[in-house]
């Protein structure tokens, strides 16, 4: 969830009253993740490709079901929304192909061209906010599996995981790759932790709250990378991580859309104040 802090980063005053509003819809209050990480990762991704202000807000937070990069957080019974709980490729590989089939349809029925010379989307927030929730996704594979600790293991620490969306080959990642168990119901005295007192159910390689890197300061998160100068730790480097892959997302959504609806959908999509005629 990289539900954490970020050094020098706070949320913009929008974006934190809009996530206010949705968690406080979907949310019981005993749930309070902190969420600047996807914003700064997000932002980090998509500014440089062009991607306007007006089209980052609603892609950081916007209507359900989507909800956004940063209101996803407010659904956390959902694990293909967080790739939570994988023992193994195979359940990794269910999850992101679960978050993929949920989202694009959204995105998809969303970016269609409408209105008068077609300068308007049929539903440009919810199509937004659903390209949001799918970098969710697949921000929190970084932050919330071992696949930084499997990078460090092999000695190439840049290295991307081979696609996991919109298929995902089991066999062609690392057969030890998993997430943490997670359950907010489990823990009624850390239900953010989500990891029964006892520690991981029975068959449950490790629970969330000891492998997650969603925080500089978590067990793992917080653990230097060998041989790095300056050096950089577990979180800073699944955070280069998610911001690499959500780069490449943006590039395979914008394809998708083009595909469906044509460039200046995508254009529009992306770039919500430009309301380019399509027709």
């Amino acid at each position: 969830m990289f539900s954490s802090r970020w050094p020098k980063l706070g949320l913009s005053a929008a974006v934190l009253v809009a996530t206010a509003a949705v968690v406080g819809a979907l949310a019981p209050p005993a749930q309070a993740f902190q969420i600047q990480n996807h914003e700064r990762v997000t932002r980090d991704a998509l500014t440089p490709l062009g991607v306007d202000q007006a089209a980052m807000g609603q892609i950081l937070v916007g209507p359900p079901p989507g909800a956004g990069a940063v209101g996803s957080d407010a659904f956390f019974f959902d694990k293909f929304r967080h790739i939570d709980g994988a023992n193994n490729p195979a359940e990794i590989c269910d999850l992101t192909t679960q978050a993929w089939n949920f989202f694009t349809p959204i995105i998809l029925n969303g970016a269609k061209p409408s209105g008068p010379g077609g300068t308007d989307l049929i539903d440009g927030p919810a199509a937004r906010a659903a390209f949001g929730g799918l970098a969710h996704a697949l921000q929190d594979f970084y932050s919330h599996s071992n696949w930084v600790e499997d990078n460090i293991a092999v000695n190439d620490l840049y290295r991307m995981p081979p696609p996991l969306m919109p298929t995902c080959d089991p066999a062609a990642l690392p057969p030890g790759l998993h997430t943490g168990f997670f359950d907010a119901l489990t823990n009624h005295d850390d239900p953010i932790g989500g990891c029964p007192p006892g520690g991981p159910p029975p068959g449950v390689v490790e629970c969330h709250s000891t492998l997650n890197k969603d925080n500089w300061d978590t067990p793992r998160g917080g653990i230097i990378v060998p041989g790095t100068n300056p050096p950089i730790n577990n979180f800073d480097l699944a955070a280069q991580l998610a911001t690499t892959a959500t780069t490449g997302l943006y590039w395979q959504v914008r394809d998708l859309v083009i595909a469906d609806a044509g460039v200046c959908a995508a254009d529009n999509l992306f770039q919500a104040d430009r309301r380019q005629a399509c027709w």
